[in-house]
Parts: structure tokens; C-alpha cells; sequence
């Protein structure tokens, strides 16, 4: 469970530090290109799963979420969005009794 916990705690950290290390918008004279990405791992043998997807549209608009199986056997997720000066909006959520299968 420590295991876990430290994997959580790591996880949320290195996402923190991009998230704010990221630069806040493309220079003026530059128009956002279009993206998409996802990634997902699930690993049952030691219940481990989480995942993100993020997708960004040409005028700059970005919507995304990430999600990890908690210790605790809920599923936490956090939904977010960032839109011009908005900055990184988050919404998190929590199911609980999560089965990821």
C-alpha cells in the first residue's frame, strides 16, 4: 500500500510541476496547431491503473482529463480545461468502488 501511495504522491507531483513549468500560451505572432494524446496503463496482476487524454483545438483551447485507481479502490478523476487566460481549470471527481476491468 505504501508502494502505491508514494506512486500516487510521485505521480501527482511530476504532473504538477508541468502543468505549472508549461509555458502559458504560444507567442503572439504563433497560432496553436491542433493535437490529440492519450496514454493508458493497466497493469490488473497489481491493480494498478491510470491514464490521460488531452486535446488541443486551433484556436488554443485545451480539454483533457487523467485518472488513477486510488489505494482505496476508487477511481479518482480529474477533468480539466484551459481557454485563453483561464489558466488550468480543474474539476475532480471520485467513484467509488471503482472497478477499472
Amino acid at each position: 500500500m505504501a508502494t502505491h501511495l508514494i506512486f500516487l504522491f510521485t505521480f501527482c507531483l511530476v504532473f504538477t510541476t508541468l502543468v505549472s513549468g508549461a509555458p502559458q500560451g504560444p507567442p503572439p505572432d504563433e497560432k496553436p496547431e491542433p493535437y490529440e494524446y492519450s496514454y493508458k496503463v493497466e497493469d490488473p496482476p497489481i491493480n494498478l491503473y491510470f491514464g490521460a487524454n488531452e486535446a488541443g483545438n486551433e484556436v488554443g483551447r485545451v480539454e483533457g482529463s487523467y485518472y488513477v485507481l486510488l489505494p482505496d479502490g476508487r477511481m479518482m478523476t480529474i477533468t480539466y480545461y484551459v481557454d485563453g487566460e483561464s489558466g488550468f481549470v480543474p474539476k475532480i471527481s471520485f467513484q467509488e468502488n471503482a472497478n477499472p476491468t
